[in-house]
This record gives structure tokens, sequence and C-alpha cells, in this order.
């Protein structure tokens, strides 16, 4: 099988890949079981020093890998950039507290002592999304490696040129041949993977339906599994909030990397006195996001990475509307001829049962739906089977506070954008997923915590 990276702006092929055979995946397996067996017998200080290395190589390369990351999957270069910046801040992050993380710790038992000890379990397979394509593989590799895993990543198939990008990355900080490998394969060979001895657990960020399936080979071959899944957040505004601030923050989550975030507010679920004033703020935000080439730093708004995501946006609009939602705002502009943009829209009157509602949105399409109670606000919240994230806007902390505990979901933000950080534990529940990514809980994931008990 022959895999295209193709620029989604213009169009234009940017390199191929043919798919590994199977002779290929064997060897490379087998590189990774000997790689592990040496690299967690390194001292924590050594693995430290192949990561600071890396921290040097993404920054001298902090350029050339932003404007890659936009011409390959259509990215705005400034977002680019900042997801450049956002990756080397985790691995400093993780390398300060690494040594704390993994120490051993003491734990008293019926009057006696235990240690616990966090050891590394093996190779840890990254099935990765094109979305992010370098955070998204540096905040689950690092800690893994960090750990004394070793890591074998299979990238999404429209973004290998590069994967190539960032395995050559590690080759060149020093990292022991076989600790991180690339996996150019299909969907259809990952079985070969997931069953071999050489992967002793998957991490994967991905759609609901690669979560599942992924979940599935994990459980029947007894492999512990991380899953990120897609994700409805939706967006609270209480009567109190700052409008002005709630309106700004809609739009930068809705619009964050073309809208093609798990984590991007979805569902603006609105007090009824605000949503008037509201529909017609963030109607002129939306109106700011003109399409343009990913790569010029001015184009705040690129391209779709690819078609088909386009014409699932359509159908989400289109059968909400039939269902009765209104359509408050769509943008007319120019933009290539096969271009796969989808222009921002914006739905009021959005109610459970229609796709807009009930599906995840990937891209820029904004729906609002309105509440008069903050029951009927934390029953609309939580009326979808995603759970990543949510936010609350609001003047009164103490209600906001108390809706927030009510979410069902993995993180809550208060007055602020959701978004996930280094420091804290990242991931969902429900159908978004299970597992924690980032912080000393992110790190621990893939380790064993054995307990030694003492006399």
């Amino acid at each position: 099988m022959i895999f295209q990276s193709r620029n989604p702006w213009s169009g234009e092929l940017l390199a191929e890949f043919e798919s590994f055979g199977e002779k290929e995946i064997r060897n490379r397996l087998a590189l990774g079981r000997q790689a592990f067996l040496s690299w967690k017998e390194k001292s924590l200080s050594f693995r430290l020093e192949k990561v600071g290395a890396l921290i040097q190589l993404i920054r001298r390369d902090a350029d050339m890998l932003a404007f890659s990351m936009s011409e390959e999957m259509g990215k705005p270069l400034t977002e680019a950039r900042a997801e450049v910046q956002k990756s080397i801040s985790l691995i400093e992050f993780n390398t300060r507290h690494a040594e704390s993380w993994l120490a051993e710790s003491k734990q008293a038992f019926s009057g006696r002592n235990a240690r616990l000890k966090p050891e590394p379990l093996g190779g840890i397979l990254l099935v990765m999304p094109w979305n992010f394509p370098l955070w998204q593989v540096i905040r689950a590799a690092v800690p893994a490696l960090c750990a004394g895993n070793v890591v074998l990543l299979k990238h999404a198939p429209n973004v290998f040129r590069f994967s190539a990008l960032i395995q050559k990355l590690f080759h060149e900080a020093g990292f022991p041949e076989g600790v991180f490998q690339e996996f150019r394969v299909d969907v259809n060979q990952l079985e070969q993977l997931v069953s071999d001895e050489a992967v002793a657990a998957v991490s994967l960020t991905g759609s609901e339906a690669a979560g599942r399936s992924m979940a599935a080979l994990a459980g029947k071959h007894l492999k512990k599994c991380v899953l990120e899944l897609g994700g409805s957040d939706p967006f609270i505004v209480l009567k109190d909030a700052d409008l002005s601030q709630a309106v700004s923050l809609a739009a930068a989550s809705r619009m964050i990397n073309n809208g093609q975030s798990c984590i991007a507010a979805k569902r603006f679920i609105i007090h009824h006195s605000l949503v008037k004033d509201f529909s017609f703020r963030l109607s002129a935000s939306l109106s700011e996001f003109r399409p343009g080439n990913p790569c010029l730093a001015a184009t705040r708004l690129g391209p779709l990475a690819r078609p088909d995501l386009v014409e699932n946006l359509l159908r989400q609009k289109t059968d909400s509307i039939k269902a009765g939602a209104k359509l408050l705002y769509e943008m007319n502009a120019d933009f290539p001829e096969g271009s796969p943009f989808f222009l921002p829209v914006l739905l009021a009157d959005v109610k459970p049962g229609m796709p807009a509602f009930d599906e995840e949105t990937f891209g820029p399409l904004a729906c609002i739906s309105t509440f008069y109670s903050e029951e009927e606000a934390v029953s609309l919240a939580n009326e979808t089977r995603y759970g990543l994230g949510a936010s609350v806007h609001y003047g009164d902390g103490e209600s906001a506070r108390r809706i927030a505990g009510k979410l069902q979901c993995g993180t809550v933000a208060l007055n602020s954008l959701m978004r996930s950080d280094p420091a804290l534990p990242f991931g969902g529940i429900k159908a978004s997923g299970y597992g924690k990514e980032m912080s000393e809980e992110g790190m621990k994931e893939f380790c064993n915590l054995k307990v030694i008990m003492q006399e």
C-alpha cells in the first residue's frame, strides 16, 4: 500500500510512503524488544540526557517543524509554532519532575513497611492523530521514555512525512537504536503489532470508532490501553458572566486548529437572557476567521485535513437545520477550488436529537442551546455520550463550582479556556476514553507499581 502526504491547501503531493511488510514489522518489533532490555537498565540521568538533547533539536528546528505541520495538515502557522513551543514546555516539565515521580516510596501496612517501585512495562505502541502531529506524540512518548519504556509510533497516514521528521529528531538526539521507532502501517496491520510481545501497552488518541476498535484489540491480547478520544465539550455561560470575555474564549476555543480539536468548545449552552447578545457577538467573532494559505503567518483559518471531514460537517449542518435548528451565520469567502474548507457556521436552537448536538463536530461548526435554570444547564451539558472537557463562565463563583461538580467529564475550566497542561492529568470518561496522560499520573500509567513488602 502507498500512503500519500498532500498539502490540503494546494493539493500538491508532498511525499509518498510504502507501508511496511510483515517481515519489516517483525524485524522492527524484535529490535524494540532488544532495545527495551537495555534501555530499562539505563540510569534515569542517562535517559534524561537524551531527552535534553531532544529539546535542543526541537528548538533548533522549530520553524521548520511548524512550517511542515502547516503544509501537511493545514494548521495555521501561528498555531503550529505554538504547538512546537508547547511540546518543548512539556518535555522540560517532565525532565524537572521525572526523578521525584519515579522514585521509590514507602508505605506502611499492618505495622510493617513496603516499598512502591515504579518499573517500565516494555514497548508502548502510540497510535496518534494528525491534528496535533507533534504535541500528541511528545506528550505520550516522553513520559514513557523517561520511565524506561521504548516507543513504537504509528502516526496517522496523512502525516507520515511529519512522523519521519520526529523519528529523525530522536535518532539525532542519541536515543539508542530501537528505543523510538515509527511504523508505517495500515489499520489492518495493527493486530500484528498489538499481539506481539514487544508491545506491552497501547496509547491511542483518535476518534470514538478508532478507540472502540483498539480497546477490543487490546483486550483480546490483554494489553493495557489508554484512550483519549473525541469530545463534544459544553461551554456554559451563566446569566452573570462577563459576556465579552465569554465570547472571546468561545471563538478561540471553537476555532483552534480550524475547529479540529477534541477539546474545542462545541456546544454553547447559554442562559436565555444572554442568547441574543451572545449570538450576535459570536457571529461577529467568527467572521474574523478568514480562509487563507495556512503557511502564511496572517492566516487564521486553514483547510480541514481531508475532504471527508467537510462532507461530514455539511451533513451535520443540513440535517440539524432540517430538524429545526436555525442558521444564524455562515461565512461566504473564496478559497482554492478543491481545497477542503468548511467555512464557519453558527446554529441556534440546537437540541438533543440533532446531529450538531449529539455528534462530535470536528470543524468550525458551532451550535447554541438555551437554558433557563441551573438544573437545565447541567442536564444539557451531560446529555452526551462524550465526557472529555467542559467550561463554565460566570460572575458568581459559588454557582459555577456547584455546576462544575455535577458535570460528567475529565476536566472543567472555570472562566478560562479549556486546554491541556503538562502539570495536570488529562483524560476523559464515557465515550471520550479512559486513562490519563501528562503529570505524575500520566507518567505512571505505563509503569508497573511494584510492591515490595519488607520484614
